[in-house]
């Protein structure tokens, strides 16, 4: 008994050790941080420092006396080169995030994304939300996970199941991280409407999706069509106007029902949500995400975002958009961080509130937002920040704002590239060493776990400094995951216009000789599909 307990007790060190070297290998150059480590091998302090030592003592890895971030040691380097001989490199970094969680056919996401976190203390602020007037609501974990189990049995009630579409037009509130949770709980798909679409891009999104449910408020119950068959029900948001109008009320409904204990699973294949892209280019399309896009979203959390345990992270974009979706309702309730959303459209006064009145140290948004905190009267500017990066996307980084973010607000501004249907993809690592260097004008490197090209028309590999369309090399990045838009294959044909090695971007764009990759505008024809972060959307 007590050798197969050694033995038992050997393989989880074992089992511990390897996590931990993979992670701190994930990083690369940059390190490791212990609290990284912690996380991303789900073990306490000690043990983590513990197994550490001994790597440490055995050359596997070694710490930077300066900065306490943990590198790969010289002696992995040798095993590394041992087994070089016997298998082939794999061209993408790998990821410390294609984990088990995030695998196989049983993977419990409401758990994942919110119910864990009870676990460190379920009075933890899921959601922090600001209101117009500058009041203040707090939802915690626990909240979260009582209120959405309600709510995911007022949808069952309704009759919405596994693989059913629940859309949210929904203005920025606690009801819609509710709704989201409630939808995964059931093992359905959780799809965000833009609250300023027309009654008709709501009504196209709402056939094309055959969504069961859609969860609204009063001033926006008009957008959505009022007869046909596959009408979906009805949730409304309660105020004065609500009773009797036919629709269920939200928490009213809600405060009735008894919880769901259960847990839907969802497989690694699956999708968990439904965007749309906008429609510029036509009839909008659906991008299924899959419960593998996970692992991309945490690398950009962590890597990308630099998302820190000690920050105080704020998401700007609206969340019927790609990039908050991802980066500002998923990406923190995985991580279990607190989520920022502001209510009503862009205002640059309510922007520099909350920045002061939270102490946001780490920001995203687009570049326009940046533009308008730029131009505004300077006397709103306050005296001192708790910055200390701000990040964006969605459109290319003008010199004039890179100069005002890290002249005036004296923090690093980094500029990132990513699309609806692959999240972000290429970043601008910060480097504490260097914290106003933002990559000199380009988009940065391919996020470990992604193999960036450049191709020709015909599809061939391009070298450094010849501009062709901005590619993934598909079968060699291990955190690609869009297989093709909803209700049909020949939907994405464009974007395998070479066949399923490469997803094409329809950007054009030229590599360097240290790796980076410079923008060169659009391919001619091609359909513009980013990850929207504009202001007022």
């Amino acid at each position: 008994m007590a050798d197969a307990l050694s033995a038992s007790t050997g393989t989880q060190s074992l089992e511990r050790a390897i996590a931990l070297l993979r992670a701190v290998a994930a990083r690369g150059e940059e390190g490791a941080r212990l609290a990284d480590l912690m996380a991303e091998a789900g073990l306490s302090k000690a043990t983590a420092h513990r197994i550490l030592a001994a790597l440490v003592r055995e050359g596997l890895t070694v710490q930077d006396e300066r900065t306490r971030r943990y590198h790969p040691g010289p002696e992995l380097a040798v095993l590394g080169r041992a087994a070089g001989g016997r298998a082939d490199a794999h061209p993408a970094r790998a990821s410390a995030f294609s984990r088990a969680d995030y695998r196989g056919t049983a993977i419990p996401l409401a758990t994942l994304l919110c119910d864990r976190h009870l676990r460190a203390g379920g009075g933890r602020a899921a959601l922090l939300h600001e209101s117009v007037a500058g009041q203040t609501t707090e939802l915690s974990f626990a909240r979260l996970a009582g209120d959405s189990k309600r709510f995911a049995s007022v949808l069952a009630a309704l009759g919405v199941g596994k693989g059913d579409a629940v859309a949210a037009l929904l203005p920025k509130g606690p009801e819609l991280l509710i709704t989201a949770l409630a939808a995964w709980r059931l093992g359905a798909v959780y799809m965000p409407l833009f609250t300023n679409f027309s009654p008709a891009a709501v009504a196209a999104r709402l056939a094309d999706s055959g969504a069961r449910a859609v969860v609204t408020r009063d001033s926006l119950r008009h957008k959505i069509p009022q007869e046909g068959a596959s009408r979906p029900a009805v949730v409304t948001v309660e105020s004065e106007e609500s009773f009797g109008s036919g629709a269920v009320p939200f928490w009213s409904a809600l405060h009735d029902a008894a919880p769901l204990e259960s847990v839907a699973p969802y497989a690694e294949t699956d999708s968990f949500a439904l965007i749309y892209t906008p429609e510029a280019a036509g009839a909008p399309l659906g991008v299924p995400v899959s419960v593998k896009a996970l692992a991309g979203i945490e690398q950009n959390m962590r890597a990308g975002l630099d998302l820190r345990d000690d920050d105080v992270f704020w998401n700007m974009a609206d969340p019927g958009w790609a990039y908050s979706v991802y980066y500002g309702l998923i990406g923190p309730l995985l991580l279990g961080r607190t989520a920022i959303l502001c209510d009503g459209p862009y205002d640059v006064r309510q922007s520099y509130r909350v920045l002061t009145k939270y102490g946001v140290t780490n920001l995203t948004a687009a570049p326009s937002q940046i533009r308008a905190l730029q131009q505004a009267d300077p006397s709103m500017l306050p005296g001192q920040f708790a910055l200390r990066i701000v990040s964006t996307v969605g459109e290319p980084l003008p010199a004039d704002i890179v100069a005002w973010t890290t002249g005036t607000l004296r923090v690093p501004l980094l500029d990132h590239y990513g699309q609806l249907e692959t999240g972000v993809v290429i970043v601008n690592r910060y480097d504490p060493d260097q914290p106003s260097r933002t990559g000199e004008g380009s988009l940065g490197h391919p996020m470990p776990g992604f193999r960036i090209v450049v191709l020709d028309e015909a599809g061939r590999e391009l070298p450094v400094g010849v501009a062709g369309e901005l590619a993934i090399d598909a079968e060699n990045s291990r955190l690609f995951w869009f297989e093709g838009y909803a209700n049909g294959p020949e939907r994405g044909a464009h974007r395998f216009r070479h066949g399923r090695r490469y997803y094409l971007t329809g950007d054009r764009a030229s590599l360097d000789t240290d790796g980076n990759i410079h923008y060169r505008g659009r391919v001619s024809g091609a359909v513009l599909m980013q990850m929207d972060a504009g202001a007022g959307k």
